[in-house]
């Protein structure tokens, strides 16, 4: 690994025999449809038609499984789509520990054109949940956070959960010497981050709207600058690492040890859906199986891509990774020490 590369952060998970932890509220059934261009009011000819579980608790969950660490995923799961995403945890020996509901799980179609690899997504708003369904799924939440155990709370909530969701289970992971990773947005995200959660990972247009420009009208920083800077604030104020996703552009990760720019290797685009799910996957996975930081960095870049490059989201097992992750640089953009308090609970 090159010398410019960042080390492991002090606040770094030890070897648990735990299976990792993936909370998901919102699951859907993903019914992907392959067509020629897609043009509004028109009649298009579908090509290829896949259905599978989906929503991004699923993609990375499936994805860490397909690298090998054994994974439980918690959400919540109801009629026919609930019932075949139950079947998919079982086929692909994931620990369902979804919570049952009356309603019915989401379908979410995923328009992809052939000739651009650009993908349309019509994401429902989630299941309606009763009381007593919210009741035992902290119930289940309770349960499972333990101390080392690495947590990761992904993608959106259905309407009757409340936005601080994920921040609850952020500070129930530091009270307990548990790691939590988030991948959210905006009210979500914006809740979460007072919490210092061990890892935020999300991407630019994401970050962008937890800037607070508002508050200071005058700023004659940069966006870029201005991204940074607040990256470096939240791991000043406490979070482990920080990451900004920018597509096929190289992403940003910052620690108490300072900033990196990451490159990303180039890859003919097929659909990228899912390839910022399956780069939090990969880097997760890593982190289990023993790599180091840089490590997981480069296996997280070279997912992403392999992602963008495939038709369906997430990895499959015997996915070739390494000759991507060889390709990745990374490029010290600020390297000064911060102050932190860099452990559980801070």
């Amino acid at each position: 690994m090159p010398r410019t590369a960042p080390p492991n952060p002090a606040w770094w998970p030890a070897p648990s025999p735990q299976p990792l932890m993936v909370v998901g509220p919102n699951p859907a059934m993903d019914r992907l449809q392959v067509i020629g261009t897609l043009e509004p009011g028109g009649v298009h000819r579908v090509r290829t038609v896949a259905a599978r579980a989906g929503g991004k608790s699923f993609i990375v969950a499936r994805s860490i499984r397909a690298l090998g660490p054994e994974v439980e995923i918690f959400g919540f799961l109801g009629g026919a789509a609930g019932q075949l995403a139950r079947e998919e945890c079982a086929t692909l020996g994931m620990g369902d520990r979804h919570t049952s509901i009356a309603a019915d799980t989401r379908i979410t179609p995923v328009i992809v054109e052939a000739k651009t690899g650009r993908s349309t997504v019509f994401n429902e708003p989630g299941p309606a949940l009763a009381a007593q369904e919210q009741e035992r799924f902290w119930a289940a939440i309770d349960d499972a956070v333990a101390a080392d155990r690495i947590t990761v709370c992904t993608g959106s909530l259905p309407p009757d959960l409340g936005s601080d969701t994920y921040a609850r289970i952020v500070s129930l992971a530091n009270g307990r010497g548990a790691f939590s990773a988030v991948d959210a947005s905006g009210k979500v995200l914006r809740s979460t981050l007072s919490s210092h959660p061990w890892l935020v990972k999300c991407n630019r247009s994401e970050f962008e709207g937890v800037l607070d420009r508002d508050a200071t009208p005058d700023d004659s920083r940069s966006d870029d600058e201005a991204i940074r800077d607040r990256m470096r604030q939240l791991v000043d104020g406490g979070t482990g690492i920080v990451i900004v996703t920018m597509g096929a552009q190289s992403f940003w990760v910052a620690t108490a040890d300072g900033v990196w720019s990451v490159s990303v290797p180039v890859v003919p685009t097929v659909n990228a859906t899912g390839s910022g799910d399956t780069f939090l996957a990969a880097f997760i996975a890593q982190v289990k199986l023993g790599a180091s930081f840089a490590d997981a960095l480069c296996a997280a870049a070279a997912a992403g891509a392999f992602n963008a490059a495939h038709l369906e989201p997430g990895l499959v097992p015997g996915a070739e990774l390494g000759p991507l992750a060889a390709q990745v640089r990374f490029t010290p953009v600020d390297q000064r020490a911060l102050s932190v308090a860099g452990a559980p609970g801070a």
